[in-house]
């Protein structure tokens, strides 16, 4: 068989392969600084690429649960297959982690930590997902004890050993949230905390415990005489190090069996009498925990734009070297259409999510506002990306056809892969009501429509070229801030079936504010930036297909439709 025809994409490096990225990386971390940092994307780049095997062998050939020794004894260990071993050494050998904690870089570069770290580490995630996740809890781990413990008797020494470069001495991070009863409702979690001096013990289940092999654990449990709800948790550090033989309390009953992310370890896990150590108490561990989970949402986002970028990146070479119908793909129009429209979506998402990661950096820095901002933003960003990237991947396999969705193409396990995105770190539902909440106690739709209007007040250059579009866009803005007060001024249940059609159009509305503010910018992506932003403008509501409409006016439509569902 003559296979010639059938193209085969391969990247030497998936950094240096996205020269227009480049353009935000300098024009974001300046000229000199990006001079500096530039080796650490070459890297992870490099790093991307070559873990192409790798992850597709761990994916492939997951871990195991070995529960017990050959003499009996309980031991709870996973076992790794050794291509994941590879990939770790790609990423935390290569400092994906290890550079947001080096005192040196802090000292220079602190205002861009997020930046950089999230940028650079966007390139090992278009190839591996699995791994992304550990990664992002190793840093939030970090994230925590820093801003919350920055004094704890043991935050030096964990954040010393997950910045850990060499595996030996590294310390994975993990968050055993969750439990069976509750899934995202944790203020109906049951493990407890005991308390024994100066000691603390937790005991109880846990679910969804990604990473389940962790060394260290963040873990929410239930004060001693603690009121009921999320008030009531503590937050925990666990350690399976310290003191010795504490991972003999922790065990792990199962792997659980994942449609994605295979390669990482997700497992239900119950802690018997597990020494922990107070991070936070009553009040306090839950909301210590939500830093956590903002930035694990950063992190969820980060992957979603990876993916789709990926899967544009593999369409893109496969339709420049495929013949059909006597021409290239990428010389067919319908074909060129649809690429542009999902390369125009790559660049309206990737603005939207790094917003999100720059704002982080000066809410860290101290910038209120920005503070504000991301309350609202990191949901928003973290749902939208979700959807899209999993939508992006599809339209991607399709563009290509049968070939992709063969396990010999990446491409199936980015759809496996990206499946969870709209569901870990926080469902849409959860996004949208956490953004009601933002909206509600810090006014947070302030900064965000301060944020479009920094924006728009930087596209005024552009203002010219756009003409009705310009004054399109500046109406959308007035219609979603009335649409939003209207929203507020409704019942609570009217507000929630209302929220996430508001979200998904403010969303896409800063989208395109962003695009139009790096066209007028960066010179050089002028073009690219007017283009993406015409092409997302007629699709105001991207990819949500439900909740549209108003949905509060159609509530007399619920029940019926329901109840064809009422089985039980």
């Amino acid at each position: 068989m003559n296979t010639s025809s059938i193209p085969s994409p391969q990247f030497q490096n998936l950094f240096l392969a996205d020269p227009t990225a480049q353009i935000f990386w300098e024009g974001w971390l300046g000229s000199e600084r990006y001079r500096e940092l530039k080796g650490h994307f070459v890297s992870l780049g490099d790093a991307g690429a070559k873990a192409g095997p790798f992850s597709a062998s761990a994916d492939r050939q997951g871990p195991v649960l070995k529960t017990h020794n050959t003499t009996g004894e309980r031991i709870d260990q996973i076992v790794q297959h050794p291509d994941y071993i590879e990939l770790q050494k790609l990423s935390y050998g290569r400092n994906i982690i290890g550079i947001k904690y080096d005192p040196q870089f802090l000292k220079k570069h602190r205002s861009v930590r997020h930046l950089v770290g999230f940028g650079a580490a966007y390139y090992f995630a278009q190839t591996e997902m699995g791994l992304y996740c550990p990664i992002c809890m190793t840093d939030g781990v970090g994230r925590v004890l820093e801003q919350s413990a920055p004094n704890h008797p043991m935050t030096a020494e964990t954040i010393r050993h997950i910045s850990s470069t060499d595996l030996g001495e590294l310390w994975q991070g993990a968050m055993f949230l969750t439990e069976k009863q509750g899934g995202s409702d944790v203020g109906t979690n049951t493990t407890t905390a005991r308390r024994e001096g100066d000691r603390w013990y937790l005991s109880g289940d846990k679910w969804f415990c990604s990473n389940v092999a962790a060394d260290a654990i963040l873990a929410l449990a239930r004060m001693p005489d603690a009121p009921t709800g999320t008030r009531g948790l503590g937050l925990f550090l666990v350690l399976r190090k310290k003191p010795e033989g504490n991972s003999k309390t922790i065990r792990i009953h199962r792997i659980k069996e994942k449609l994605g992310v295979r390669s990482m370890p997700t497992g239900e896990v119950t802690f018997e009498n597990t020494e922990a150590y107070l991070i936070g108490g009553i009040n306090e561990g839950f909301k210590q925990m939500a830093e956590m989970l903002n930035l694990s949402r950063l992190y969820n986002a980060v992957t979603s734009v990876a993916s789709l970028r990926r899967a544009v990146l593999e369409a893109h070479a496969y339709g420049s070297e495929r013949e059909a119908f006597g021409k290239k793909l990428i010389n067919l129009p319908l074909w060129r259409a649809s690429m542009a429209d999902l390369i125009a979506e790559h660049w309206g998402i990737f603005s939207l999510v790094f917003d999100s990661v720059r704002a982080l950096d000066q809410a860290d820095c101290g910038d209120s506002s920005a503070r504000r901002y991301v309350r609202l933003a990191i949901p928003m960003a973290k749902a939208l990306s979700g959807k899209l990237s999993l939508w992006g991947v599809s339209e991607c396999m399709e563009a290509i056809g049968g070939n992709a969705y063969i396990e010999e193409s990446i491409l199936p396990r980015l759809l496996r892969d990206t499946q969870v995105l709209p569901i870990w770190e926080g469902t849409t539902h959860i996004l949208t009501l956490d953004a009601l909440r933002a909206i509600r106690k810090e006014s947070a739709h302030e900064a965000f429509f301060e944020r479009i209007e920094k924006a728009l007040t930087a596209a005024s250059k552009l203002s010219s070229q756009l003409g009705s579009e310009w004054d399109e866009l500046k109406n959308k803005v007035r219609e979603n801030q009335a649409g939003l007060k209207q929203i507020l001024s409704a019942s609570e249940d009217s507000q929630q079936r209302d929220a996430r059609e508001w979200m998904e159009s403010a969303g896409r509305i800063l989208t395109q504010a962003l695009l139009l503010e790096q066209a007028a910018l960066q010179p050089a992506f002028e073009k690219i930036g007017l283009a993406a932003f015409r092409r997302i403008k007629v699709r105001p509501y991207g990819v949500m297909p439900v909740c549209q409409g108003k949905p509060s006016a159609l509530q007399q439509t619920e029940d019926p439709l329901l109840q064809t569902c009422s089985i039980f």
